[in-house]
């Protein structure tokens, strides 16, 4: 039945560009499932509405895991809802929920609703599912964008036939590794492919990449999905790189699930992701385990600065030294405020040095004539270049945000 269906399909371009649609917002959907952790009743718009209108979905907007503000179109017209939006703002977007049966997204719409998602790459699989289906010169075996979340990845394989008589491929060969992280999508050996789109879901372990491999008498197919807490991975950060953030730190951890796996849902060196630059402790961590340092940096209250080499066997030239740090430093180094020596000259209208004075630098202390007494001017005397700024340091223009470290 399914290859006689497919003849009349494949001869239709209209038609075979609605069943590769399908097939991706299938992805789509089942990557917003795993996502929002919805209930599955098997109708996604009924699914999301309900989702919209709980108060799971309340809670998931104030924790921070929707970003800042979320765009849900609703009868094709936008609704804006936001992380600190007031109840009167929910109430009305129930309103308008509860005057519809079902929420359906399509491609014109998958951007709005998942611009705001924060780490994931639903869209970007959604939008590469759309891509390469509308590629008419493709066949064979297609990589997809892969689905990640912190638990699961689901694996995305595309086959296109290279005519409308080429049959699916037949699998001689399914394996995952490591093989206790399948969950679905399982193929037998001698089963044909249903569909023009696959998906295969995993586990993500921690420690290790999840790894699939396809062999049929069509060609094969391999898609790797690297560890979650893979050191050298790059799916994400680095141990010991450092970020800021205008989160403090409570939604820090909710938006980086960062206390998933520590034993109460605190922090603990060797189980939370991230650690607030404040220099405590993080004994036992990835971090320390690489660098041998106990501490991780205390940077309240600091600007950071780049080192003069960052890689001595590099034959790069040399910084210069109106650039260079004077200091000679390692990393981790503290650096303390300072101003350039400098002095004063007292010139003529024509440039003629007069004296080479110098005010002391004790506080409130300046010379308005040589030779007369100190002036208590506070250095308020503006000098043709607007009001003096004075403090109790010297410092550029800067905005105050968190600093976090990535240490497992």
């Amino acid at each position: 039945m399914i290859r006689k269906l497919l003849i009349p399909l494949l001869l239709s371009g209209s038609i075979t560009s609605m069943v590769y649609a399908q097939e991706c917002e299938k992805l789509l959907s089942d990557g917003l499932y795993s996502f929002t952790k919805m209930t599955n009743t098997n109708s996604f718009s009924h699914d999301l509405r309900t989702y919209y209108l709980s108060e799971i979905f309340k809670s998931d907007m104030k924790s921070g895991k929707w970003g800042a503000s979320l765009t849900i179109p609703i009868k094709g017209v936008p609704f804006s809802i936001g992380a600190n939006d007031s109840e009167d703002k929910y109430t009305e977007l129930k309103t308008k929920l509860l005057s519809i049966t079902e929420l359906n997204i399509g491609a014109e719409n998958a951007q709005m609703l998942l611009q705001s998602v924060p780490n994931t790459n639903l869209y970007e699989a959604y939008v590469n599912c759309v891509t390469k289906n509308g590629q008419n010169n493709l066949y064979g075996f297609i990589q997809g964008t892969n689905v990640e979340t912190e638990d699961a990845v689901v694996f995305t394989i595309h086959y296109r036939p290279s005519s409308p008589g080429d049959s699916m491929p037949k699998v001689t060969s399914f394996n995952v590794y490591p093989t206790s992280a399948l969950l679905s999508g399982k193929l037998d050996v001698g089963e044909s492919l249903k569909g023009f789109t696959t998906l295969v879901t995993c586990k993500r372990p921690a420690n290790e990449d999840v790894i699939l491999t396809i062999q049929t008498d069509r060609g094969s197919f391999s898609s790797k999905a690297s560890a979650q807490d893979n050191m050298t991975g790059t799916k994400e950060f680095p141990i010991g790189t450092i970020i800021t953030s205008y989160l403090n730190y409570e939604q820090f951890n909710t938006v980086t699930k960062n206390h998933d796996k520590s034993p109460g849902g605190i922090f603990t060196s060797n189980k939370s992701k991230w650690a607030p630059c404040d220099g405590r402790p993080v004994p036992n961590s990835k971090f320390q385990i690489l660098t041998s340092q106990i501490n991780v940096p205390d940077l309240r209250g600091m600007f950071v600065r780049g080192l003069n080499i960052f890689d001595p066997y590099q034959p790069v030239p040399a910084v210069t030294k109106e650039k260079s740090d004077p200091d000679t430093r390692v990393v981790g180094g503290y650096q303390s405020d300072s101003f350039q020596g400098h002095k004063h000259l007292d010139k003529d209208n024509v440039g003629v040095l007069i004296s080479e004075k110098q005010a002391p630098n004790t506080p409130r202390q300046r010379y308005t004539v040589e030779g007369t007494a100190a002036v208590n001017t506070e250095g308020r005397i503006p000098a043709g270049y607007g009001d003096p700024r004075i403090s109790t340091e010297t410092r550029p223009k800067n905005i105050s945000v968190y600093y976090y470290i990535k240490i497992n």
